[in-house]
């Protein structure tokens, strides 16, 4: 039978993590002929490669590398070079999937054959599988606090020199119950939770490639990622928002189908890198306010007031009454992107940014309040570039 998923899986140096998600697809309810793995290895130095061949998949499983680390878009890109599947399932090294995930994401694509199926925020929690020596020692507190709880904090982990397996391969292959009692509930807010399963604007900003669905075909035909982002950061929201451009829905599995690996957050990298901020400018321009709006309010540091801008902005776009105060707004997140991006602080900024604050000086509208929050989000930005 024709593999209908290829679950791809990108990895730099996180073999003990990778370990334990490949065992967890080895519990897969859905029919292991009817999809493949494959481990796309960025350089990694950590033994992955012989960890991989060494490991007895009852699935097939396929590994292909760099030889040295090309970032996260190259990686995924090599992997989706390999699959077979109608659909592709990027899932992080250290996402590891409960019984039922493909199983549950055939059935959404039964009733959402087209859309991108994203994992977020439904699958947002976190797992201690491994104490890591070099949590901070936040991450080393709320480690100690969320195992005593269950029973299972060792002090020898607080002395240990290298990483320490909490779950082991047999508890996720037996289904032994140790994976319940290291579960850390998201630490994300309520709040931010719900703006991203809210897809009335900007829904490409579900794909979170921690667990996303694609079609292969719609992969193909946007290129895959873009492979001029090597660090960290936004690469998916851009593979979103150019999937969002051909009008492909996004839908999130509004239920858990797997646990975040918790790791020292330092591993991750800054979500919104701001050389990859100026890629996305360089890349679609200034024509659109959904992006521009990333200058003034970064998603990743307030998502709910991001959104609701976005959303006082259409309201207001709409409207005969407040459309002069949308368009002034739409200008200023217009100058606000251009401004970041070409670094050059001109008295014609400048004086745009006073002309517009006079217009919207006496007006009452949400919109005009928006506005003006938004001109003094611009002013500051100018003046944090004069610092830096």
């Amino acid at each position: 039978m024709a593999i209908r998923y290829s679950v791809i899986i990108p990895t730099y140096n996180r073999a003990q993590q990778l370990l334990l998600t490949l065992t967890s697809f080895e519990t897969q309810t859905y029919p292991k002929q009817l999809f493949e793995v494959i481990v796309a290895d960025d350089g990694s130095t950590d033994g992955t490669k012989e960890m991989v061949a060494g490991f007895k998949a009852s699935y097939p499983l396929t590994y292909v590398s760099h030889p040295e680390q090309r970032g996260r878009s190259a990686v995924r890109n090599l992997g989706m070079r390999r699959a077979k599947g109608m659909y592709i399932i990027f899932c992080d090294a250290d996402f590891l999937v409960l019984p039922h995930f493909i199983k549950t994401v055939s059935r959404y694509h039964r009733k959402y054959p087209k859309s991108v199926l994203s994992g977020i925020p439904h699958s947002w929690d976190d797992a201690f599988t491994h104490y890591h020596p070099d949590f901070s020692e936040d991450e080393k507190e709320h480690c100690r606090s969320i195992l005593t709880q269950s029973g299972l904090w060792n002090p020898g982990f607080e002395t240990a020199n290298e990483i320490t397996p909490i779950i082991t391969p047999e508890d996720i292959l037996h289904q032994t119950g140790a994976l319940s009692k290291v579960i850390s509930p998201t630490r994300v807010p309520p709040s931010t939770q719900k703006q991203f399963a809210s897809t009335d604007v900007a829904p490409w900003m579900l794909l979170v490639t921690r667990c996303v669905v694609i079609r292969r075909s719609h992969l193909i035909r946007i290129g895959g990622f873009n492979e001029r982002f090597v660090l960290y950061g936004l690469e998916d929201w851009d593979l979103g928002y150019r999937l969002h451009r051909l009008k492909i829905p996004f839908y999130c599995i509004k239920e858990v189908v797997g646990y975040h690996q918790e790791h020292p957050t330092h591993l991750r990298g800054n979500v919104l890198n701001m050389e990859n901020l100026r890629i996305m400018y360089e890349t679609y321009g200034f024509h659109d306010s959904s992006l521009n709006l990333f200058a003034l309010i970064p998603p990743s540091e307030d998502f709910e007031t991001y959104k609701n801008t976005l959303r006082v902005l259409r309201r207001g776009l709409r409207s005969r009454l407040t459309r002069s105060s949308a368009m002034l707004l739409k200008r200023t997140l217009r100058m606000a992107a251009k401004q970041f991006y070409y670094h050059n602080n001109t008295p014609a900024y400048q004086q745009s940014l006073r002309v517009i604050k006079k217009k919207a000086e006496h007006r009452k509208s949400r919109v005009a309040h928006v506005l003006r929050e938004m001109l003094v989000k611009s002013e500051r930005l100018e003046s944090n570039q004069n610092i830096s």
